[in-house]
């Protein structure tokens, strides 16, 4: 775009001059400049295209390759994994073959002194046994003399046990050896209880006269080995570490059906089933002839059994004559899932820039169709700018909220926006923990989700957080993004918030006004259909009253009459609640003293309090500023939240009101000490004719939170079963104007 400008103003000016000569000697041939301008037009959009669909390439071209090159990178780390986790195998065997190799080559063992191979193996077992299963000595015969622990496989000692490979290899031969799965305890001695599977590892017992002694060896506790340094890896999410050996029999994988089988009967009875792998057989023979590899391949992912594209790293573990192979494979999605996310970002950004440049793109047509002169272009190319500034500045200004927050919990940076949001200065903030400097009502940081990025390394989310800041509630979008360092490890976290608070407020005020509407044209119906019946049934049993008096001995007649009338009362007060709630008039504000007010209606209640033995207390600061409010409407509401007090506890107990204010917001506190509110009810108290009472309307609370949301206020509720619940009302206070402020 910087460059372009100065070629169009020169072939514009060259365009110009040509067609006023031609104006000037003939004006028929105006068409001409017109043609000559559609194909400056058409090589415009022309060459526009092409390097949007260059540009459009490109970036598909760099997707790939940097996809392919995370994948690479991920395998690289996978491959890491597995030769980390084959090392830490392999040494632990080698633990065991060298604490077995020492012991056998001690004089005493090695001559074959019985009582010295006794106490030999019992040494033996207590520095092996929590990598063994067992340790044994057997003779020159191959008769199992003696092993330990005694209580594991009773009865074994003095069977014969020469068939095994274990000891003919290690009779013949004279060389440690380490057995396939074999049943220790032997197949055909039945009577042994408690056999098991497992590998066995024997050395040799060579005198020094070269004579054979037997050997003594153990038997490997495989489960051990696979609980400390394969179940436990995790490569990804879904990825795991399995295992097995030279000749493909899985040794480990989550899979339990698996265990056992050879790797290759896997693979032909999955393509039996008509499952579409490959890559597995390339993998499997290159397992065979190297120790490490990488690879790609489509195969089940367990638990699910859809093949899935995969990466796959392997290594080996070398121990004796033994061979065993430790696989790392993790799903090819989960590795590009962020680079997916971050393609259809730039993909959106590319097509915000797409459209910019189409835009730019009319515009010069616009211009080279116009013929305009430079100053006018000059004017355009400013108001371009000035276009752009803006627009760059509306994007700075957008209202989210950022700290960064390193390894420590310190916060490292935060922008101004969130230091106005606390009322704090930037350098009383940063360097500061985020938890040890600050009060539990002051703490900029979300420690649990910061700490849940910290430990995942994932951005993390919370939707719909409350937060109250200087008492008043806030409701945000919450994320925490990792920062990476050069190491691969979150250095620092962003915590970004995004202020839903008027969002949310306006939603439920919607809400609620719609409910308020619907119910109160259907309360002012029902009251008023109720009502005229009403009247006529009270008058014709005042009648009926006034007639049964004229007789004597109609003193249950007349009782019945006064019940029936007493009802028609409690009904007709249902029915002008109703009304009332109907037909709340806009507040008419005015400012009131709140402590006052308080008083006023608190006296007026009081006999009936004391009547339901309940001890009242109102606690107000000495300087508490008015309030612009609808006086009539203000002590509704205090009758409404006392009363509710009140039947929440019918067998008395303790009313406290408290008024304050807090920065510009009066605040009013109603706490009872009855049984509560259980928190699966607590946001629908406020719905209309939502109660719990027996006789209750459920119109109290309604009205109480309408007469909040006239005077851009706010009502909630803090409650635990069995403790009480505490009412809270809070609006602005009134804010003088500079001219009364000044005659005061």
């Amino acid at each position: 775009m910087s460059v372009r400008p100065p070629y169009s103003r020169g072939r514009s000016r060259k365009t110009v001059f040509s067609g006023d000569k031609r104006m000037a000697k003939k004006i028929p041939k105006r068409h001409t400049i017109e043609v000559k301008e559609t194909k400056w037009d058409i090589l415009i959009w022309l060459g526009t295209f092409i390097v949007l669909g260059f540009v459009i390439m490109f970036a598909l071209y760099s997707y790939h390759g940097v996809e392919r090159e995370m994948a690479a990178q991920f395998n690289r780390e996978q491959g890491l994994l597995a030769q980390q986790t084959a090392m830490g195998i392999e040494q632990y065997m080698h633990d065991i073959t060298n604490s077995l190799s020492l012991t056998a080559h001690i004089k005493g063992v090695s001559n074959g002194d019985r009582e010295a191979i006794d106490t030999s193996v019992q040494n033996l077992y207590n520095s092996l046994k929590s990598k063994v299963a067992f340790v044994f000595w057997e003779d020159a015969s191959g008769i199992m003399r003696f092993h330990y622990p005694h209580q594991l496989l009773p009865g074994i000692d003095g069977r014969d046990f020469s068939f095994r490979t274990y000891f003919r290899v290690a009779k013949e031969l004279n060389v440690p050896y380490v057995s396939d799965i074999i049943m220790v305890g032997g197949e055909q001695y039945y009577d042994i209880p408690g056999r098991f599977e497992t590998f066995v590892i024997s050395f040799p017992l060579k005198g020094d006269d070269g004579t054979f002694h037997g050997v003594i060896g153990c038997a490997i506790d495989l489960t051990n080995i696979t609980a400390h340094y394969v179940a436990p890896i995790r490569p990804s999410k879904s990825g795991y570490v399995w295992m097995l050996d030279e000749t493909g029999m899985i040794l480990y994988h989550p899979n339990p059906k698996w265990l056992g089988l050879n790797l290759k009967d896997i693979i032909i009875g999955l393509k039996k089933d008509g499952y579409k792998i490959s890559g597995v057989d390339t993998i499997s023979d290159a397992m065979t002839l190297k120790n490490d590899g990488m690879y790609e391949f489509v195969f089940p992912s367990y638990p699910d059994k859809e093949p899935v594209k995969k990466l796959l790293a392997f290594s080996s573990v070398h121990f004796l004559n033994r061979r065993w192979i430790t696989i790392s494979t993790s799903p090819y999605s989960e590795v590009i899932s962020l680079m997916s996310g971050t393609f259809r970002n730039t993909l959106v950004l590319g097509s915000v820039s797409i459209g910019f440049v189409l835009i730019a793109t009319i515009t010069m047509l616009r211009i080279n169709r116009a013929r305009a002169t430079a100053s006018e272009r000059n004017k355009w190319a400013d108001r371009v700018l000035v276009a752009h500034k803006r627009m760059e500045t509306i994007f700075n200004g957008v209202p989210h909220y950022l700290a960064m927050i390193d390894a420590a919990f310190t916060i490292a940076d935060i922008n101004q926006r969130l230091c106005d949001l606390y009322g704090k200065k930037r350098e009383d903030v940063i360097d500061k923990h985020c938890s040890l400097d600050f009060s539990e009502n002051e703490r900029i940081c979300n420690t649990k989700l910061v700490e849940k990025c910290f430990k995942t390394g994932r951005i993390v989310t919370e939707r719909d957080t409350r937060v109250d800041i200087g008492g008043k509630p806030y409701f945000f979008d919450m994320s925490a993004i990792p920062l990476f360092g050069s190491k691969g490890e979150v250095d620092y976290v962003v915590q970004y918030a995004v202020d839903i608070t008027e969002k949310k407020a306006l939603t439920e005020k919607l809400i609620q006004a719609e409910k308020l509407a619907a119910v109160g044209q259907m309360s002012a119906h029902v009251a008023h259909e109720i009502r005229n019946p009403l009247t006529s049934v009270l008058l014709h049993s005042e009648l009926l009253e006034d007639e049964l008096k004229e007789f004597d001995k109609n003193e249950e007649a007349l009782e019945l009459v006064k019940i029936i009338k007493e009802e028609i009362d409690r009904l007709s007060q249902v029915t002008d609640e109703y009304l009332s709630y109907a037909r709340l008039p806009h507040p008419k504000k005015q400012l009131v003293d709140p402590h006052i007010e308080v008083s006023s209606v608190l006296a007026m209640l009081l006999p009936e309090l004391k009547r339901r033995d309940i001890d009242t207390s109102v606690i107000c600061p000495e300087k508490l500023s008015n309030i612009m409010i609808d006086r009539g409407q203000f002590k509704q509401l205090l009758i409404n939240l006392i009363k509710n007090a009140e039947d929440a506890m019918p067998s008395g107990g303790s009313l406290e009101i408290s008024l304050m204010g807090i920065k510009d917001n009066f605040l009013l506190l109603v706490k009872d000490t009855g049984y509560g509110i259980p928190p699966e009810i607590t946001r629908r108290i406020f719905d209309p004719y939502f109660t719990t009472k027996d006789n209750g309307t459920g119109l109290g609370l309604a009205l109480v939170q309408y007469i909040a949301n006239a005077h851009d206020g706010w009502v909630d509720v803090e409650s635990q079963k069995g403790t009480g619940s505490t009412f809270i009302f809070s609006v602005p206070f009134h804010e003088e104007p500079e001219k009364e402020k000044a005659e005061a």
